[in-house]
């Protein structure tokens, strides 16, 4: 899923998407807020992906300014060794290990809030890639996310979760399981076809960060 990565692919997944006015309007539902998935150890990088530079500046800023206008709020998902000069929400210990945790982390903080989550490690997200998603946003579901079409699973790192969601969150960290996206998948969510696959490419590793630069 991560080969080949460019910086074309990201010019060429923002042109794929089709315009905001073909789609239906939604200014009606409350912004959510927003997360930036960062917490995690970064082992195969070997250093922060959330500092990362892409596009002239750290991820985690170039994801900030991306989100804040869709946003009522953003916050920088960090750990408890992680520092930042951003908003941020510092994960609860936990027993479990994983993404879930900044989610779990985030509603505690703001249980009457939906929240659109987005990993730090997704250097191809756009500003079109977040107007497709919440311009299709149902907010009687339990989230609207993107089916990955290579693993055909609802992806859980670029995904609108309602307050709804925080219930049955809660109960699934309670029996100590980890993955966000079975919780997904056990749920009533709205499930997106993304107009171009590129824009779910994570950086997970040295290599595959070189590979983009070039």
């Amino acid at each position: 899923m991560n080969k080949n990565l460019s910086h074309n692919d990201y010019l060429l997944a923002k042109s794929s998407y089709p315009k905001s006015d073909d789609r239906n309007p939604t200014s009606d539902i409350p912004k959510p807020k927003g997360l930036i998935l960062s917490g995690g150890m970064s082992t195969r990088m070997g250093t922060e992906k959330r500092l990362l530079n892409y596009h002239g500046k750290s991820q985690e800023q170039y994801l900030y300014e991306l989100m804040k206008p869709f946003c009522d709020e953003v916050f920088v998902s960090i750990n408890a060794h992680q520092q930042t000069e951003l908003p941020y929400i510092q994960d609860v210990e936990l027993a479990v290990k994983s993404p879930i945790v900044g989610i779990f982390s985030a509603f505690q903080q703001f249980p009457e809030s939906a929240w659109l989550i987005i990993a730090c490690d997704m250097p191809l997200v756009s500003q079109e890639t977040i107007d497709f998603l919440l311009k299709n946003r149902n907010p009687e579901k339990y989230a609207t996310a993107f089916e990955n079409p290579e693993e055909q699973f609802p992806e859980p790192l670029l995904t609108i979760f309602e307050a709804k969601f925080y219930e049955p969150l809660q109960v699934f960290i309670q029996q100590e399981k980890k993955s966000t996206m079975r919780l997904l998948q056990s749920l009533d969510i709205e499930l997106l076809q993304i107009p171009d696959a590129k824009m779910l490419k994570n950086v997970n590793t040295s290599e595959e960060f070189r590979s983009f630069q070039q």
